[in-house]
């Protein structure tokens, strides 16, 4: 090195010795001597006669200095100094986008354009390269700047090849081009020597050119023709190098895809097509060049519902985790090369945990929405998603990271982010980074990569776990299960070789602990592995169970329904393909109301399936705390609605149909019978149409509901369909009291009957024309100590002392007593709750969601100690007596 300095003393005329000046003077600080040297030694040699004067002054070491840290820009101006004094006169400025913009080219002069855009990028870099260096703007105005380069030269080439193709092809009808930024460039995030990430998108495939010197196209073929030549313009290699790589792969089908697609195509894609890591993809994406009004908008339009989602849904929460992974499998190990982008700690885990938070939370929370990194940063900050000291960890960690990778690329602007800490790069680095030696730059750099990662796992953890098959019964009593030997004897099940492939056993075995301790976690641990069993038997629930594998929140979701008694592997079995919607996000976060189970019926056409499905569907809600009690049983009714009203439609039989017991109140439960009534308006009806009742039976029946019709008047010894009249003259010439509190949760079910009123005019007549007096009132009280003599230890919880049973008498007596049909407990006993001050309704609700507890596993878990519950009751019903003794014997006497 000292011998080429004193070699370019003795050469050099005396004006050019200042260069050498500044060289010898800043050695200690330029990260590349020997290069700025041997660059400033060419650039004399373009300059024999003397210093021109652009370089007289102090701009002259701001060049030496880009000089020793890029390679590739200190080419380009000894290659073509002309541009250095325009370099000189714009460094210093902070330009606006429109100071980016490319003009000048020729219309059809395809070389004199490429030429010219390869220039326009190599100036605008060597300026905001010389910024940084200089330390005149911060990460995000740089980064901006590099963006607002590329879009301007994208535009360009758009413009360019559109007046090209227009003159070939004509306009296209119905439909203009937008290019879409992908990944940092959508954030105003370039680095130096970054792909440009695009989609190419037009407005409609429908239309034709209007026809030029080659003919017309199709709309489709024409745009695609189009993408290809932006593409080419830009990275064609030409005797000036390429102006960047484009990357295309981000669009739909990726390579396998068309170059170009129209927003209809888009939509079909993004609705039904599209990964959930293609979600993350458009979580940073942005028009960016061609028609950014009505192309760009639809774009945006299109994909903001796909990427925010307004609740958050397992398989993105498990997409995170799984995409999480995939980033360790990127990393290159090669050589115990330090990845500032990929590895441990890097900037891709800074960007992970961004876009993780966005895209859970920011279909719910706007505000945290922003497609670059350093900006939703501050945004999460505020917000509450993270501390300040977290916040300041990841500001101050990606800024530095940011930089590092800038002057990892800047030497030769390839797109690399790796480097050996032991190397003479890594030494020209710590230069480059400020530091005074190898060693320090290196120890910050591992600091300040450890202290992400950190986060990283924190917000993501994950640990080494025993592989699955390894475990042992002594494992299993250890980890507190109650039958050990019967899991073990799962487990071993489970790697038999007959279930699962190969491939699909590793996976689960890599699982260990944490397939257990989900299985742990599990109501009936032992149940959920044998209707596990059950699940692999069929083919479908082996794909589906492979896949769900690595997505731990919805595999737990599934062992929740495994754990079921026979609800939902009964449902499975019988349509297996309920798995290919059972996890949509909107059908377990929307209320299960009439009209979105009727839209499944018709999504779906296929009625066994979609009566599954809902069914599923309201469990699953239930199951995961999105409903209470009182709604859990109002959507169970409601599927039963849509099925039994579907099957009324089809058949337009002449009877009405209504129902009693938790079927008319609203109230269903798993496994609840449906106790029915077929009323004609009158015989002549009755004689035509009685005969279909049992088919109409049949077909409820092959939904799998049992169908009681006992309720009818005079039981089974009456006729299985009767007239109005008849009704009339059964209430009040035979019916018992008993039948006045069943009739309290009368529901017409085909309301839309023409003699609607007729109907409910009887029943209400028969439930209010006589007040409740004290008669009435003891012999319901007898009615209660019969049936809980009789069936108390048949089944307890309901009709046992304090039992559901006494809630229902309350609810049934009160309605008599208002003279008002509620009917359903829930609300008659809200409404009593008020008027005595009493919890009724709450004591109520825990006695439902015990006796639903007990129908989903067999047994009582939460609800071990019910009795408890049940005394309380029982002591609400003793008031409620009082209560209503004092009322009917002072005011119905």
């Amino acid at each position: 090195m000292r011998y080429l300095l004193e070699k370019c003393r003795n050469e050099y005329p005396e004006s050019w010795q200042r260069a050498l000046d500044i060289i010898e003077e800043g050695k200690e600080k330029l990260p590349n001597v020997r290069r700025a040297l041997i660059l400033v030694d060419k650039l004399r040699e373009r300059f024999p006669e003397g210093l021109p004067d652009f370089l007289q002054d102090e701009f002259l070491e701001d060049l030496i200095k880009l000089f020793s840290f890029s390679q590739f820009l200190g080419d380009f101006f000894v290659i073509h100094p002309e541009f250095i004094p325009e370099l000189k006169n714009i460094y210093k400025k902070k330009l606006s986008p429109e100071d980016f913009v490319v003009s000048g080219w020729k219309e059809g002069d395809e070389a004199g354009f490429k030429r010219l855009i390869r220039f326009h990028h190599r100036l605008h870099m060597g300026r905001i390269v010389l910024r940084d260096i200089c330390k005149m703007d911060s990460l995000i105005f740089l980064t901006r700047d590099v963006t607002l380069l590329h879009d301007s030269i994208m535009g360009a080439a758009f413009e360019f090849a559109r007046s090209v193709m227009e003159k070939r092809y004509g306009r296209p009808e119905n439909s203009d081009f937008c290019i879409v930024d992908m990944g940092k460039a959508s954030g105003f995030e370039l680095n130096y020597s970054s792909d440009l990430d695009v989609i190419y998108v037009y407005l409609s495939r429908y239309g034709k050119t209007s026809g030029g010197s080659y003919g017309k196209l199709d709309n489709h073929d024409y745009f695609s023709l189009l993408s290809e030549y932006i593409t080419k313009l830009v990275t064609e290699t030409t005797k000036d190098g390429k102006c960047f790589e484009i990357d295309l792969r981000l669009r739909p089908n990726g390579t396998m895809g068309p170059i170009c697609n129209d927003i209809e195509a888009l939509e079909e894609y993004y609705t039904a097509v599209a990964r959930p890591w293609e979600r993350f993809a458009l979580l940073k994406s942005r028009p960016a060049a061609g028609d950014l009004k009505v192309t760009g908008v639809e774009f945006e339009k299109l994909i903001t519902p796909f990427v925010y989602r307004k609740y958050i849904d397992f398989t993105l929460i498990e997409e995170v985790l799984r995409l999480k992974e995939l980033i360790k499998a990127k990393v290159s190990k090669k050589l115990n090369k330090i990845d500032v982008k990929l590895g441990e700690g890097g900037i891709r885990e800074i960007e992970f945990i961004v876009q993780a938070f966005q895209i859970i939370y920011g279909g719910k929370n706007k505000n945290i929405r922003s497609r670059n990194t350093l900006i939703a940063l501050d945004k999460l900050r505020r917000w509450g998603f993270l501390t300040e000291v977290e916040y300041k960890t990841l500001k101050e960690s990606y800024e530095f990271l940011r930089q590092t990778e800038h002057m990892i690329q800047v030497t030769h602007f390839r797109q690399t982010q790796t480097f050996h800490p032991e190397s003479e790069e890594a030494e020209e680095l710590a230069l480059k980074m400020g530091f005074s030696s190898r060693e320090v730059f290196v120890s910050k750099l591992r600091e300040t990569m450890d202290a992400v990662h950190y986060l990283f796992d924190r917000f993501f953890p994950t640990e080494k776990k025993k592989t699955l098959s390894s475990l042992t019964i002594e494992d299993l009593r250890r980890k507190e299960f109650f039958e050990p030997e019967e899991i073990k004897r799962f487990i071993d099940y489970l790697f038999n070789g007959k279930l699962l492939s190969a491939e699909a056993q590793n996976q689960l075995d890599l699982m260990g602990d944490t397939f257990i301790d989900l299985i742990f976690e599990m109501p009936d641990s032992k149940l959920c592995m044998k209707n596990l069993v059950s699940f692999l038997e069929k083919e479908e629930g082996r794909i589906y169970f492979l896949s769900y594998l690595k997505q731990i929140n919805t595999l737990k979701v599934l062992l929740m329904l495994l754990s079921l008694k026979d609800f939902f592997i009964k449902r499975f079995v019988e349509t297996p393909e309920i798995m290919e919607y059972l996890f949509d996000p909107e059908g377990i976060e929307n209320p299960r109301t009439v009209n979105a189970v009727r839209e499944t019926f018709q999504l779906l056409n296929n009625d066994r399936l979609s009566k599954n499905l809902e069914e599923v569907r309201v469990v699953l809600r239930k199951l995961l705390g999105r409903t209470d009690m009182e709604a859990f049983n109002k959507e169970l009714t409601n599927v039963t609605d849509v099925v039994l009203l579907k099957i009324y439609e089809e058949m337009n039989p002449l009877f009405a149909v209504a129902s009693l017991g938790k079927f008319g109140s609203k109230e269903m439960n798993v496994g609840s019978d449906l106790d029915l009534l077929f009323i004609f308006q009158n015989e002549k009806d009755k004689e035509q149409g009685i005969g279909s009742i049992p088919a109409f039976i049949e077909r409820l029946r092959a939904f799998g509901y049992e169908v009681d019709t006992r309720l009818r008047p005079f039981g089974e010894k009456g006729e299985i369909g009767f007239t109005i009249r008849y009704m009339r003259e059964y209430f009040f010439e035979s019916a018992r009291v008993w039948e006045r509190l069943a009739y309290t949760r009368f529901r017409l079910i085909t309301d839309g009957v023409p003699f609607r009123e007729e109907v409910v005019s009887a029943v209400d007549d028969f439930l209010f024309s006589v007040p409740l007096c004290v008669d009435t009132w003891k012999e319901i009280k007898l009615m209660r100590e019969r049936l809980e003599r009789e069936l108390g230890k048949k089944s307890f919880i309901k009709y046992g002392k304090g039992g559901i049973v006494d809630s229902e008498f309350i609810a049934y007596t009160y309605q008599l007593f208002l003279g008002e049909k509620i009917g359903n407990v829930y609300r008659v006993l809200k409404k009593l709750s008020d008027e005595m001050g009493k919890d009724f309704y709450t004591v109520f609700s825990l006695l439902r969601e015990a006796e639903t507890e007990k129908r989903f596993y067999g047994k009582y878990i939460k609800f071990k100690n019910a009795e408890n519950l049940m005394k309380e009751n029982r002591k609400l019903y003793l008031e409620f007596c009082e209560w209503i003794e004092t009322l009917t014997s002072t005011h119905r006497k």
